[in-house]
């Protein structure tokens, strides 16, 4: 282990920490927030305005939450961030009664997160100068530990423990515990020399993160692919409830079986990129993810109906009786699960390493504010759409179109690549091959 690695090893474990504990505390607040607007005596327009509370922050607040870490320091940042966020859930304690409070107090958390991520982002590199993917491979089981343990564990406990007041009140004490731990750190590491924006006039100008995303494929790969990775992950949770039941003829539970393969795949690609997602790597995991993302659409959209007519024109025997005794549908949507699990996690983490790697320093908080925002903009509008597709023209529809904007993106991908590596420019004409065929010469 090198020098870094030794010294930052109690601050990477201080990082980790607030990572999952700022994860299971969101969680909590989260439930609380739409258990209360859920319950409210006009349910369907507070919890609509509540979705719409945690969304416009992200687009209108994110790039001048970055220029405030940048100019701040992603350590200061960070425990700036955490603050922002405590003092809403603080006040929920007393302030959350109804609908209209719970989308105002998420207004004011959603805010402080525009400071929070982009910190949390920015640490990377400090703590960790040459295993990025690491780092990001924890941040992302440590994200999914917590959020299973906040919304499936802490939110029930607290609920039956004093309703959505011991809930909130959870939220805030874990949010309490998370602004020491970022300020523990940021103390630790006060000494660090981290680039920054010498200025506020410098902090809020865009121009080189502008000219880096112009400069760096690399980059712009990465944040389509966070992009699509995001508009998969929320058309599958669109789209599932109603693929179990008019496709698979089962019901809701039937979810937890496609869980647990799920479940798996992604605990592979965290394994895998872990050990070995490199810069050099990110670029094969991210165009492999996308392909991975788009067969599973395909698979679950198609591919059970070829299994049923080669079942029924070739009449093979073995494909004959799987087809006759079991759910060809659910046979095909189990592996297809693990192929989405593991095809999203190594997309979102090979995503975050090569903005990580490539941003400039003291530009790394606008540049992961700028892919937040963009992510978060572009994925509103198919959102939109994506219930109603559903609904008339069904989940296979739904995912049929998936798969198509998934291979659509990659194609446009690569040939950016391929055009900023100089591979789709025509080679320029030799002067002297010119002269000499001209007539006369």
């Amino acid at each position: 282990m090198s020098n870094s690695s030794e010294r930052f090893s109690l601050e990477r474990r201080i990082y980790y920490a607030a990572k999952f504990l700022a994860q299971a505390s969101q969680n909590v607040w989260l439930a609380a927030l739409f258990l209360t607007a859920g319950t409210s005596t006009r349910p369907a327009i507070d919890v609509s305005s509540l979705f719409l509370a945690t969304l416009l922050p992200s687009i209108l607040l994110g790039l001048p939450g970055g220029s405030i870490v940048d100019r701040l320091g992603p350590t200061r940042g960070f425990a700036l961030g955490a603050l922002m966020r405590f003092a809403p859930i603080a006040a929920a304690i007393v302030l959350l009664e109804g609908g209209t409070s719970a989308w105002v107090l998420a207004f004011l958390y959603s805010t402080g997160s525009q400071v929070f991520t982009p910190a949390e982002m920015a640490l990377v590199k400090p703590l960790q100068q040459h295993q990025a993917g690491r780092v990001h491979s924890w941040l992302v089981a440590l994200q999914y530990g917590g959020q299973g343990l906040g919304i499936l564990v802490l939110a029930p406990a607290l609920y039956f423990l004093a309703g959505p007041t011991a809930m909130v009140a959870g939220a805030a004490f874990g949010f309490l515990a998370l602004t020491g731990l970022t300020g523990l750190l940021a103390f630790r590491l006060r000494h660090l020399p981290v680039a920054h924006e010498k200025s506020v006039a410098g902090a809020l100008r865009f121009t080189e993160t502008i000219r880096f995303f112009g400069r760096e494929h690399l980059a712009r790969y990465a944040v389509t692919a966070l992009g699509m990775k995001m508009v998969v992950s929320k058309g599958i949770v669109v789209a599932l409830p109603f693929y179990l039941e008019a496709d698979l003829g089962l019901g809701f539970s039937a979810l937890a079986y496609l869980a647990v393969p799920g479940v798996l795949g992604v605990v592979a690609g965290l394994i895998w990129c872990g050990r070995t997602l490199s810069l050099e790597r990110a670029h094969a995991v991210m165009r492999l993810g996308f392909i991975g993302m788009a067969v599973s659409m395909l698979a679950l959209a198609a591919l059970d109906y070829g299994i049923t007519a080669m079942a029924q024109y070739s009449q093979v025997p073995p494909i004959a009786r799987m087809e006759a005794e079991m759910n060809t549908t659910f046979a095909v949507a189990m592996p297809v699960a693990f192929l989405l699990g593991l095809s999203i996690s190594g997309v979102l983490i090979a995503a975050r390493v090569a903005l990580t790697e490539t941003a400039p320093l003291g530009q790394q908080a606008r540049v992961f504010a700028v892919q937040l925002t963009l992510t978060e903009t572009l994925v509103a509008l198919p959102l939109l759409f994506m219930g109603l597709g559903t609904t008339y023209a069904g989940a296979r529809m739904t995912l049929a179109v998936l798969a198509g904007l998934l291979v659509l993106a990659v194609a446009l991908l690569e040939l950016d690549r391929l055009r900023s590596r100089g591979a789709l420019r025509l080679p320029a004409p030799d002067p002297a091959t010119s002269a000499g065929a001209l007539p006369g010469a």
